[in-house]
């Protein structure tokens, strides 16, 4: 093999090993997003079931007094 060649092999795996890093990084940075959207989530579930017993109380109160 030639060092020309040779050159232009080790440039491309150079190129490679930063592409992988920088998609490395990028699936880092989406798993913690995607965590934080998780989490938003479940709060937000938790709310809407508070809020839905909360109606079902005040209509089994407005139940009651009929």
């Amino acid at each position: 093999m030639e060092m020309e060649e040779f050159n232009k092999l080790e440039e491309k795996v150079t190129n490679l090993i930063e592409g992988l890093k920088t998609l490395k990084d990028e699936n880092k940075k989406l798993k913690s997003e995607l965590a934080q959207y998780r989490q938003g989530a479940d709060s937000l579930d938790k709310e809407r079931t508070e809020i839905k017993n909360k109606v079902k109380s005040l209509i089994d109160l407005i139940d009651s007094i009929e």
